[in-house]
């Protein structure tokens, strides 16, 4: 019986979450719907915000773009001003991580150097340390931290310096060169650099981790037609089931494409509405 379905002329699938993850796994995932979707698949990377920012005209509303990887704040706040132009694709990347229950979600991983990990064993031991932190408002990398802080009475000033590093990848490297002591880390971030490059197993401990946190949304376009959407989120929940597609799959230290809802995002609020009136600037730098 012949396929009658609509093929689409293309699909134009970005990212927000570069360099934090590799642009491979966004190249994969362009690679494989092109294959099943039987179309040109374009890929937009956009390194300088997590999500569009609310000061310029958003790719949804101008119709730029189909599908956006992007993290969680900026998707609900996205929600908030165009909620009739993008919603939430209902499938996202499952990473294994030792807490996860095997639930799409990740975690904020503490880490410190392995030569320090008898020093520091829990997070009290690190009161006068030099911390790191990719950017402001990143939810793994500051949120978490602001909230362990004040569950325990503490201010960012339990820190001797605060170093803003730019993104995870620099935070775990200057913890691996000594250059601070400890840094909260994105943990799908963490095992695809563990895996990329072997030799920071040596050198890295994970003292904790915190979470779980919601993983990153995949955004679609709301003019896109139930029919196509619905294909596209199939296709990706069935990805791992072909072994060429599960081996690319666990190269960037993934399981496979999980269902979500939007009661999955519900944490990621409730942990911001938790510290929003905590900064983790105007403090001591170097």
């Amino acid at each position: 019986m012949a396929d009658t379905r609509r093929v689409p002329v293309k699909l134009r699938l970005m990212t927000y979450l570069c360099p934090g993850l590799p642009v491979e796994i966004f190249e994969m995932v362009a690679h494989y719907l092109e294959e099943k979707m039987k179309c040109p698949v374009y890929l937009i990377y956009e390194s300088r915000w997590p999500g569009p920012p609310a000061d310029r005209p958003d790719p949804f509303t101008l119709d730029d773009v189909d599908i956006a990887f992007m993290n969680a704040e900026p998707f609900t706040r996205l929600l908030e001003r165009v909620k009739d132009k993008a919603e939430l694709l209902p499938v996202a990347p499952l990473s294994p991580h030792p807490k996860s229950n095997n639930k799409p979600v990740y975690f904020s991983d503490v880490i410190v150097h392995a030569d320090n990990c008898e020093k520091y064993k829990e997070f009290n031991d690190m009161r006068g340390i030099r911390w790191a932190y990719s950017s402001p408002n990143s939810p793994s990398g500051v949120l978490t931290t602001l909230k362990e802080l004040k569950k325990r009475g503490e201010s960012v000033m339990f820190f001797g310096h605060i170093v803003q590093s730019g993104s995870h990848v620099k935070s775990i490297e200057m913890v691996a060169d000594k250059k601070v002591d400890a840094a909260a880390i994105n943990s799908t971030t963490l095992s695809y650099q563990m895996k990329k490059h072997p030799s920071l197993a040596e050198k890295l401990h994970i003292m904790d981790s915190w979470g779980p946190l919601p993983v990153h949304p995949m955004v679609v376009n709301s003019r896109m037609s139930a029919e196509l959407k619905s294909e596209i989120a199939n296709h990706l929940l069935n990805m791992h089931k072909e072994k060429v597609w599960r081996r690319r799959l666990e190269d960037f230290t993934l399981k496979q494409f999980a269902p979500v809802t939007m009661d999955t995002y519900k944490e990621g609020e409730e942990l911001r509405e938790a510290v929003s009136k905590l900064s983790i600037e105007g403090t001591v730098y170097y």
